[in-house]
């Protein structure tokens, strides 16, 4: 049994699941204690961990990665979103620059610009790379897939989930019946952008994506400083209500996770669900 279970995001490729497993309780405990919650070092997480899929020998090193390496669709899609989520409309694109479209090098500038994941164009595409694998290579997302249903086994009352793992969480949770979870907690989701979610639900230009089963309360906690989190609003977008609240990180650790742990909006989510 445990209490939460915890969903991490990209660049874990080279972590572990016990890595992960006392990062993040550590994190947790002190945003805890810091909202008095008395029972902190008693709270127990299990962790769905998946990074090690990806060193399946079908990336390559995120290091090496070039701006021709993106894939026309959803890798250059995601790309671009990311920028104009932060920047606006990408300037109109005539023809090709170089090895890729105008609004893709416009992309990388202005990402690069803004310090994303280091500021190189490895950084980002290795980003980018991670998160449409998820969402288009179907073995791989099944795998995954089967991490979290194994960490589900735990029956926990609280499921946290940072950056593409708000991603699975969601996909996961909306695809099964009520389990004994009954609070999402998100943390620098990118959900809200757009090529995301409509690989996920293809009509949510017409109607909201589905709501998980079971889910009785969704806490979305949004950095300001966050890119990946660059839509900071989830409500409107999913059927039933998403509570979204707004952080504040340092820009060089907008999207780090144990930032986001210690944070008292998801302290005091957690210290809710908890009680």
């Amino acid at each position: 049994m445990a209490d939460v279970v915890a969903v991490h995001g990209i660049f874990a490729h080279r972590s572990s699941r016990d890595e992960m497993h006392d990062s993040w309780l550590a994190a947790l405990r002190e945003g805890l204690r810091n909202v008095r919650f008395e029972d902190a070092e008693d709270v127990t997480m299990e962790c769905a961990f998946y990074g090690h899929l990806y060193n399946d020998g079908k990336a390559g090193a995120a290091w090496q990665y070039a701006i021709g390496d993106l894939r026309p669709g959803i890798e250059e899609d995601l790309l671009v979103a990311l920028a104009e989520a932060v920047e606006g409309p990408a300037p109109e694109e005539v023809g090709k620059a170089g090895y890729a479209p105008r609004s893709v090098q416009w992309g990388i500038r202005v990402l690069q610009s803004r310090k994303f994941f280091g500021g190189t164009a490895a950084g980002i595409i290795g980003f980018v790379k991670q998160v449409a694998r998820y969402l288009r290579d179907d073995d791989f997302r099944t795998a995954v897939r089967a991490e979290f249903s194994a960490a589900m086994e735990s029956q926990p009352r609280v499921v946290i989930a940072h950056s593409l793992g708000s991603v699975v969480a969601y996909d996961w949770l909306r695809s099964h019946e009520a389990t004994s979870a009954t609070t999402l907690i998100t943390l620098g989701s990118p959900l809200g952008l757009r090529p995301v979610l409509r690989e996920l639900h293809p009509f949510v230009d017409a109607c909201p994506a589905p709501w998980p089963p079971g889910i009785a309360t969704w806490v979305n906690v949004a950095a300001k400083e966050d890119v990946v989190a660059s839509v900071k609003e989830l409500h409107g977008s999913f059927a039933g209500r998403i509570h979204d609240l707004l952080a504040s990180n340092s820009r060089g650790g907008a999207h780090d996770v144990t930032t986001y742990l210690k944070n008292v909006h998801t302290a005091r989510s957690v210290k809710v669900a908890l009680d």
